[in-house]
């Protein structure tokens, strides 16, 4: 009677952890709406809504980091990640980046939990022509 105890709970055991190992491996989807901070030039808080890609389901407990670069000049424009933080709101994470000039921007969600992975999102921040005020010679650019 006692082996049959053994065998039964660690296959209980099992299909419990089962569902939770699938979430563990999905690949993430995000959605992200960045809106400028008050009285702060190119300085913008995102919302960050992450769900699992197949499943929908939202991803809590991740832990990301949010940085940019701009597409159009690579190498040239690059902020440093800042770690996102859980919103009250379970598969919502907020950060606040700080940009070197308006125009299309790739952020880079990069995640360490609950596995490694990154998402790519292409946002556009600030005036429709992309270059503000910003000095592009300082940089090695002529415009």
């Amino acid at each position: 009677m006692m082996i049959d105890r053994f065998l039964v709970v660690p296959a209980v055991a099992g299909l419990v952890l089962l569902p939770a190992l699938a979430d563990a491996d999905e690949r993430k989807a995000a959605e992200v709406e960045c809106t400028p901070a008050e009285h702060r030039t190119l300085t913008y808080d995102c919302m960050i809504a992450l769900k699992g890609r197949k499943s929908g389901m939202p991803i809590v407990d991740a832990e990301f980091t949010v940085g940019a670069d701009m597409p159009s000049m690579p190498g040239a424009h690059n902020v440093r990640p800042v770690p996102a933080e859980p919103h009250d709101t379970p598969g919502m994470y907020r950060a606040r980046i700080e940009l070197e000039m308006t125009g299309e921007w790739n952020l880079k969600l990069d995640f360490t939990k609950p596995d490694r992975d990154r998402v790519n999102k292409k946002l556009h921040f600030g005036g429709m022509d992309g270059h503000g005020e910003h000095d592009h010679t300082s940089h090695g650019h002529t415009e």
